[in-house]
């Protein structure tokens, strides 16, 4: 399938995949910032813009802007990372205009009411105080924090209850005034749409300067340097039920030459019911209800990592099991047969994605805000096939080395487990 890529006089880049066999269109406007591009005194800023533009514009109070999209049965969310966030609606593809027009009104005329910005931190702070009591989540950020220690990756995404305390409503509506130009914006359509469709409808409300507008300040967005990897152990007390770990190494950025490499390579370990360490610590030695590896990739590098949770007097030994599964991907490679399996989950994962306008539309807006570039699918699933047994071997013996292990935990109390030592067999 076609993707189309169009660039509007502004600079505001147009990605489109005209998916004719589906009811629905998902509309998306990204801007290319994050938490990774805040300053020292921003943390978190990104993600509240993103709860901020859902409160009123020049012409619609926060009620409206909830109920438009429901009157004609479509759907409308954000998400914020560290390198963009992302504003999406998912609707008929009759209601394609009402959609840009929704999101593009939120884009570029919210008026961040001070009324609302009042209410609105308290749920912000709300939600730290969620993440601080998922064990899950909180495992996941102290994993992030250590691997990218003195990088901006390393950072909350979400802030801190003191930097969301300390935000007035001018930061909110300076961040946005800078932040949100147009050479840092991108419009990611997919579904029951025409490429001119969009392109018309793009230039009627993403298509004035509106970079040169008063009050509009000029944004040099910075390019991240490469990230050096820490190693190391951390550890939270939590007085709850289980120890959660994540065990993990540095990973590759999703631009990486041999990055569907690593992803054969986190199928075949971790990847499904039938992957490794789901065979090995649930199934025969009923450690655990969940386990997963995951491959976490960002713009200029990522992570590799394993996931679990079990009860105290078991923790040892699941940290022993996730390692030396770990290490066996290094020193015995991975057979036919599971590199076959992972293969062809993979690539019924791409080609099935196609069927659900939002996912296209997911690959189409972060490709093309991180890359600056969308790769056919087609490409893809033939890279993903041509994956070798000796391609996989080299890459975990590439990234799995005790000198780069970072393990993070959360519990009740921390295993008597060396780092040094879990790579031992």
């Amino acid at each position: 399938m076609t993707i189309y890529k169009d660039t509007l006089p502004n600079g505001v880049r147009v990605i489109t995949q005209e998916l004719p066999d589906v009811y629905s269109v998902t509309t998306s406007i990204w801007a290319g910032t994050g938490s990774a591009y805040e300053a020292a005194d921003e943390g978190g800023l990104s993600h509240v813009l993103e709860h901020m533009l859902f409160k009123g514009t020049g012409r619609r109070n926060y009620q409206q802007i909830a109920q438009l999209l429901e009157d004609v049965g479509g759907q409308m969310n954000a998400f914020t990372s560290r390198e963009y966030t992302c504003y999406y609606t998912r609707s008929l593809g009759e209601s394609f205009e009402l959609c840009l027009d929704l999101l593009s009104d939120m884009y570029l005329d919210s008026q961040f009411p001070a009324a609302e910005w009042a209410k609105e931190q308290g749920v912000i702070l709300e939600e730290i105080n969620m993440y601080e009591d998922e064990p899950d989540d909180l495992v996941g950020e102290l994993f992030n924090r250590t691997l990218y220690a003195g990088h901006p990756y390393g950072l909350p995404v979400i802030g801190t209850t003191a930097s969301v305390s300390g935000f007035e409503r001018r930061h909110i509506d300076a961040y946005c005034r800078a932040h949100y130009a147009p050479a840092h914006t991108v419009l990611a359509v997919a579904g029951n749409v025409k490429r001119q469709q969009v392109l018309e409808l793009a230039a009627k409300y993403l298509g004035h300067n509106w970079a040169e507008e008063a009050g509009r300040p000029h944004w040099d967005k910075p390019e991240l340097a490469q990230p050096e990897y820490a190693a190391g152990r951390v550890f939270t007390h939590k007085d709850i039920e289980q120890v959660h770990v994540t065990l993990g190494v540095p990973g590759l950025a999703g631009d990486a030459p041999d990055f569907y490499t690593l992803n054969i390579l986190n199928g075949i370990l971790g990847g499904g019911v039938s992957s490794r360490l789901f065979q090995e610590v649930r199934e025969k030695r009923g450690l655990t209800y969940s386990v997963c590896s995951n491959v976490a990739p960002q713009a200029f590098g990522g992570s590799f990592s394993a996931y679990a949770s079990t009860s105290p007097q078991k923790a040892a030994e699941l940290l022993r099991v996730l390692g030396c599964e770990m290490a066996k991907m290094a020193a015995y490679g991975v057979t036919e047969e599971e590199l076959t399996r992972a293969q062809m989950q993979f690539k019924a994962g791409m080609l099935m994605s196609l069927e659900n306008s939002a996912n296209v539309m997911l690959r189409l807006g972060r490709s093309e805000i991180l890359y600056q570039k969308v790769r056919n699918i087609e490409e893809l699933v033939a890279e993903v096939m041509a994956v070798t047994p000796q391609a996989v071997q080299q890459m975990a013996e590439r990234l799995i080395k005790p000198e780069k292990l970072v393990l993070s935990l959360v519990g009740p109390e921390e295993p008597n487990v060396p780092l040094e030592g879990l790579l031992a067999c």
